[in-house]
C-alpha cells in the first residue's frame, strides 16, 4: 500500500534534509569539524524523554539558526522537496515562519522569496510532487510582543499569494495567552482575503479550537483536544472543519497519551474530517508513510480508511478545484 501521498501539516524547519543541514551548519560555523553526523542528528531530533511541547519547540532553535541567509533557505526548501519526491508524495503544503529567519538582516519578503526560489527549482527538477507554502505567524506569549511582525507576515503572504504561497497559519507555544488575543491579526487575514489554518487544540483546550473557528480558520492545525468538549467537537463535525492531526508529534509533545488512545480514532469514527500528517519529519523521526503504518498497525485503521484520510486532505488543500481533481486522478 502506498496511500501516504499528501501532507497538509509539514514544518520546513522540522523537516530539513540532514546532509544538507549538516553542510550548511559547517559552512556557517554553527558547528565545527569535530562534530559527527550522529551528534548533529541528535541535535536535530526530539529526545525520547522529551517532557513537554515547550521543550519540543526548543528543538527548532538549531535548524532555525542554520536558515538565516538566502542560500540556506533556498537549499533547505529544495532538499526537503527532493526528499518528499523520493517518498512518493504528490502534494505537500510546507509551512514556516518568515519572522524567525531575520536574525541576519533579511526582511520577511526576502525570506519568502528565498524559500520560493528553492521550491521553484525543486518543482522543475521533481515535477511529480506539487508543493505550496504556508507562512506562519507566531505566538510567544503575550500576543502584543510580536503583533506587528505577525501583521507583516500576513501582508507578505498576501503579496506572494498565488506565487507559491497559499495561506497563513498561527504556530508556536499554544496556551501562553488566550487564542482570541490574536483576533486583530486574523481580522487582517480576513480583510486581505488570505486563506488560513490555525494551530489550536494541540496543547491548548477545546475552547481554542472554537476560538480559531470563530476567527475564520479554514482548517485547524492538530485540534485533537476538541474531543474534551462535546459542543466544540459537535461543531467541528457539523462544519466538517478539517483537522490536521500528527499522531507521533502529538504523543512526543505529551498532547495525546498514546497511539491507541489518540483522538484521531474517536474523531474519525464520529465523522470528523480528519487528516494524518507528519508535522516534523526530521525532528520527530517520521515520514508520511510511517505515520500511516502506525494508524494501521496500532490504531485500527484499514486501507479504505487511509484512502478516505487522503481524500480528506485533497479536499482541504489550498488548491483550486481543477488542481484537486488532478491529485485525485493521481491516486
Amino acid at each position: 500500500m502506498n496511500l501516504g501521498k499528501v501532507e497538509l501539516h509539514l514544518h520546513l524547519d522540522g523537516t530539513l534534509d540532514l546532509e544538507t543541514a549538516f553542510r550548511l551548519a559547517l559552512e556557517r560555523n554553527i558547528i565545527d569539524e569535530t562534530w559527527t553526523m550522529e551528534q548533529f542528528k541528535q541535535k536535530m531530533t526530539v529526545p525520547s524523554d522529551n517532557p513537554s511541547l515547550e521543550e519540543c519547540l526548543k528543538c527548532f532553535d538549531f535548524p532555525i539558526a542554520i536558515m538565516q541567509d538566502k542560500e540556506a533557505l533556498s537549499e533547505c526548501a529544495y532538499s526537503t522537496i527532493r526528499n518528499l519526491n523520493d517518498l512518493g508524495l504528490i502534494y505537500a503544503e510546507i509551512r514556516f515562519a518568515p519572522q524567525v529567519h531575520m536574525q541576519k538582516g533579511l526582511t520577511q519578503d526576502e525570506v519568502i522569496e528565498a524559500v520560493l526560489e528553492g521550491r521553484n527549482r525543486a518543482m522543475k527538477d521533481f515535477p511529480e510532487v506539487k508543493t505550496n507554502i504556508i507562512c506562519c505567524c507566531m505566538t510567544y506569549g503575550n500576543a502584543k510582543i510580536n503583533e506587528e511582525a505577525n501583521m507583516e507576515t500576513v501582508r507578505a503572504a498576501k503579496r506572494f499569494l498565488g506565487k507559491g504561497v497559499v495561506a497563513v497559519d498561527l504556530a508556536g507555544a499554544e496556551g501562553l495567552c488566550p487564542m482570541l488575543d490574536f483576533k486583530p491579526v486574523f481580522d487582517l487575514v480576513k480583510e486581505l482575503g488570505v486563506p488560513c489554518t490555525i494551530h489550536a487544540g494541540e496543547a491548548g483546550p477545546a475552547s481554542f479550537v472554537k476560538d480559531a473557528m470563530d476567527m475564520g480558520a479554514w482548517r485547524i492545525g492538530h485540534g485533537g483536544h476538541c474531543t474534551q468538549d462535546p459542543e466544540v467537537m459537535r461543531e467541528v463535525i457539523e462544519k466538517q472543519m478539517t483537522l490536521e492531526l500528527c499522531p507521533t508529534s502529538n504523543i512526543q509533545c505529551h498532547c495525546q497519551p498514546s497511539y491507541e488512545e489518540h483522538a484521531i480514532i474517536e474523531l474519525y469514527k464520529a465523522g470528523a474530517k480528519v487528516t494524518v500528517n507528519s508535522d516534523n519529519m526530521t525532528l520527530s523521526g517520521v515520514t508520511t508513510h510511517s505515520e500511516i503504518e502506525k494508524l494501521i498497525t496500532r490504531m485500527g485503521f484499514t486501507e479504505a480508511d487511509i484512502r478516505k484520510l487522503t481524500e480528506n486532505a485533497i479536499d482541504a488543500a489550498f488548491l483550486s478545484e481543477e488542481e484537486k481533481a488532478e491529485l485525485r486522478a493521481k491516486l
